[in-house]
């Protein structure tokens, strides 16, 4: 079991990766191979048609998978995603869920979500991750600021 805190996981999703930053990405709740996560939907996250960007989306759901690697002590790289918009992104802020599907030395499958705040369905889709070593190897990289 592993032992990352919430503000540790937070450091490294909202301050040392740079699109977590950007898009303002808060870590809400996680355990063991399971993360969710939120972002508000401002101007910076809206296509011109006024609703989340497809790529702010799917940032919400990278990062959110990324959340439940480190959750479960594992640092892993996206090596392939397939993602599938249902909705509409819509309101002030979106939420990404990742559950772990299959774990193996070095790869990870897991579902990830995406629902608005009445709990539409606006994305879902399947991460692959290659496993590049321990959480804490990536924070002893990156210290916090």
């Amino acid at each position: 079991m592993n032992t990352i805190t919430k503000e540790e996981l937070q450091n490294l999703i909202g301050n040392e990766d740079a699109v977590g930053k950007y898009f303002q990405i808060e870590v809400l709740d996680f355990a063991d191979n399971f993360a969710k996560c939120a972002m508000p939907i401002t101007d910076k996250h809206q296509n011109p048609l006024a609703i989340a960007h497809g790529g702010a989306i799917f940032s919400l759901a990278d990062l959110c998978f990324e959340t439940a690697c480190h959750a479960a002590g594992r640092f892993c790289v996206n090596t392939q995603t397939s993602i599938s918009f249902l909705n509409k992104g819509i309101g002030d802020k979106l939420f990404a869920e990742a559950k772990l599907l299959k774990s193996g030395s070095k790869m990870v499958v897991y579902e990830v979500k995406v629902t608005d705040t009445e709990n539409t369905l606006v994305a879902q889709g399947q991460i692959t991750g290659y496993c590049l070593g321990r959480v804490e190897e990536l924070m002893n990289k990156n210290p916090q600021k």
